[in-house]
C-alpha cells in the first residue's frame, strides 16, 4: 500500500471516523481502523462492535500501490493531525506504516487486515426517505431524553414509527419523553429503535440539503451517501407505547415566554442536593413562582409572568430543573404551552406553533 493525500482531506475523514473511537471496547481490535488502498482511492473502516462506518476517499489522493492493513486509529489520527506539510505520504513496508510529511517521518506497527472484524455493509431492502436537515432537527429535539444507562437497552436510542407519510420520533428514559412528527416518504409501516450514538453522528456526516435514505431490516439500520456508509445494530426489546404515556386531556393550559422561564430556571442551578436541582412551580395571581431549597446550600425564589392561562388555576408541582431546561431549549418558538393536570401526574410542554413537538416530564415528590 502506497499513496499520498492532502492533510486537509485525511483529517476531515478522520474527524468523522474518530467519533467511533471508544475508551472501553469489547475487543482490542476495535481500537483499530482498517485502511484499504484501491486504484481509485482508499476506504477507511471503523467499528465499536455496535456502530460501524466506512468512508471512501477519492479526492485529493493519488494511489501508487494497492493493499490493506489495520492500524491503531487514535495514533494514526494523532500523526496526521500534527503533520507539518499540506501533503502526507503513507506507505506500508513489511509490518509497519510509514508516514512522511515535510522533513518528518514516523512509523506505526500495523495489524494484519484479516484480524479486523468482517463487516457487511449490504443495504437492507426496506427504507424510508427524509431530508437530512429535517432528520437532524428531529434528533436534536429528542435525543437528550434517550437513556444513557444500560438497564433498559431499548431506551438507549430513538424510536422511529412510520405510518404512511408521517414519522413519529421518540426518546425516553422513563422520567421524561421527547417526541416530534415529521413527513417522510415510505410505502411501509415501520417501527425501529436506532441507538443514539449512530444518530448523534448523522449531523456531522451528511449535508443538511441531502435527501437521506434510511435502510433497515430486523437486525440493523443504515444511512449512506456517495462516500459514507454508517450502520448500527438495532436495539433489542419493545419500545414503550407512547400513546399510553401521553395524556390526552388537561385541566390547565399556561402560555408563557420560553426564554424568560429558561433564564429564571438557569438562575436556580446553584441550589443543588446530590448534584440535582429540584424546582417547585406555583401559579399565583398573574405569575409563575419558582422556588428551590437546599439545606446545605440555600434557596431561591423568582416570579415569571405568563401570557395567558385557561382552566384550573390551582397549579403546584416540582420537577428536575435540568430536565426542564433541556426540554425548553429544544423549542424554537418564543411562546410555549404548559399542559397540566394535577401534582404527580405527567405534564407536557408543547410548541405553540407545532403541536407534534411534545416534551413530557414526570413531577418529583418533595419531602
Amino acid at each position: 500500500m502506497n499513496f499520498k493525500i492532502t492533510k486537509k482531506q485525511i483529517n476531515t475523514v478522520m474527524g468523522h471516523i474518530s467519533r467511533l473511537f471508544s475508551v472501553t471496547v469489547i475487543l482490542p481490535i476495535y481500537h483499530s481502523i482498517l485502511l484499504e488502498a484501491r486504484e481509485n482511492g482508499i476506504i477507511v473502516t471503523v467499528t465499536d462492535g455496535t456502530v460501524s462506518m466506512r468512508e471512501f476517499i477519492q479526492d485529493e489522493i493519488t494511489v501508487y500501490e494497492t493493499g490493506s492493513c489495520a492500524i491503531d486509529g487514535r495514533l494514526f489520527y494523532d500523526i496526521v493531525k500534527k503533520a507539518n506539510d499540506t501533503v502526507i505520504w503513507i506507505r506500508q513496508e513489511n509490518h509497519q506504516l510509514k508516514f512522511k510529511s515535510g522533513k518528518a517521518e514516523m512509523k506505526l506497527v500495523t495489524i494484519d487486515s484479516k484480524e479486523f472484524p468482517h463487516i457487511s455493509f449490504d443495504y437492507p431492502k426496506t427504507r424510508f426517505q427524509m431530508y437530512s436537515r429535517m432528520l437532524t432537527e428531529a434528533i436534536n429535539k429528542t435525543i437528550f431524553s434517550a437513556n444513557d444507562q444500560q438497564t433498559r437497552p431499548v431506551l438507549g436510542g430513538l424510536n422511529f414509527k412510520v405510518n404512511q407519510d408521517k414519522c413519529i420520533i421518540t426518546g425516553t428514559d422513563s422520567y421524561r419523553l421527547s417526541q416530534v412528527a415529521r413527513p417522510v416518504i415510505s410505502s411501509n409501516e415501520i417501527c425501529i429503535t436506532i441507538p443514539k450514538k449512530m444518530l448523534g453522528m448523522q449531523t456531522a456526516l451528511f449535508d443538511e440539503d441531502e435527501e437521506l435514505y434510511i435502510y433497515f431490516d430486523e437486525h440493523k439500520a443504515l444511512m449512506a451517501n456517495d462516500n459514507i456508509i454508517i450502520q448500527s445494530v438495532l436495539l433489542d426489546g419493545v419500545f414503550p407505547d407512547t400513546e399510553l404515556l401521553i395524556p390526552k386531556h388537561f385541566d390547565t393550559e399556561i402560555y408563557f415566554n420560553r426564554m424568560a422561564l429558561l433564564e429564571a430556571l438557569d438562575r436556580t442551578s446553584f441550589c443543588r442536593d446530590d448534584g440535582i436541582t429540584i424546582v417547585t412551580f406555583d401559579l399565583l395571581n398573574d405569575e409563575i413562582v419558582l422556588t428551590t431549597e437546599s439545606k446545605e446550600i440555600g434557596s431561591s425564589i423568582e416570579s415569571v409572568s405568563y401570557e395567558n392561562v385557561s382552566g384550573n388555576r390551582k397549579v403546584h408541582f416540582s420537577c428536575n430543573q435540568q430536565y426542564m431546561i433541556e426540554a425548553l431549549k429544544a423549542f424554537d418558538t418564543q411562546v410555549c404551552v404548559l399542559h397540566f393536570n394535577e401534582d404527580l401526574k405527567p405534564f407536557i410542554l408543547r410548541d405553540s406553533q407545532d403541536e407534534s413537538h411534545i416534551q413530557l416530564l414526570l413531577p418529583t415528590r418533595r419531602h
